[in-house]
């Protein structure tokens, strides 16, 4: 399991009213030292918010109930990724490949997730209330009754499965 401030000094840490914010690098940083031992990346229950992921490889990692509040991931490699539980309210997905991963429970509320790749993702019990899905690819996707969905969404055309 990776600690998120291993390896990180005291001047790479900013707090603001209690948050942690990292820089890119910093985090950067950490993944490839995870990756480097071999190790699965562990983000699980960790205040993310805001940070600057693009362009990431997340793969396989776990976010569970990480806060990834307005956090930018755009075109970062997140597909297998956990997401159980996690806060990705406001969160810039744009063009993200989320391929297979698990949003279950996870609430992605005014999240942009233009252009995603959500092939065959887990969104069963996710709410995705004022998420922007224009041009997400949501083929194959598993969702459910509890599943909440943009207001204007037409889930019919989006060739994702209902499952029980």
């Amino acid at each position: 399991m990776l600690n998120i401030t291993s390896g990180l000094g005291h001047k790479n840490l900013r707090t603001i009213t209690g948050v942690t914010l990292f820089a890119y690098n910093d985090v950067l940083q950490l993944v490839e030292s995870a990756v480097g031992r071999g190790g699965k990346v562990d983000f699980s229950s960790k205040n993310l918010s805001g940070a600057n992921l693009i362009l990431t490889n997340l793969t396989h990692a776990d976010l569970t109930q990480a806060n990834l509040t307005g956090a930018f991931l755009s075109g970062a490699n997140l597909s297998f990724t956990n997401f159980k539980q996690a806060n990705l309210s406001e969160a810039n997905l744009v063009r993200a490949n989320l391929r297979m991963a698990s949003l279950q429970y996870a609430y992605l509320g005014g999240a942009d997730l233009f252009r995603a790749n959500l092939v065959m993702a887990d969104l069963r019990n996710a709410d995705l209330t004022e998420a922007s899905l224009d041009e997400a690819d949501l083929r194959a996707a598993k969702y459910n009754y509890a599943t909440k969905w943009p207001e204007d969404f037409d889930i019919g055309r989006s060739h994702a499965i209902y499952v029980d």
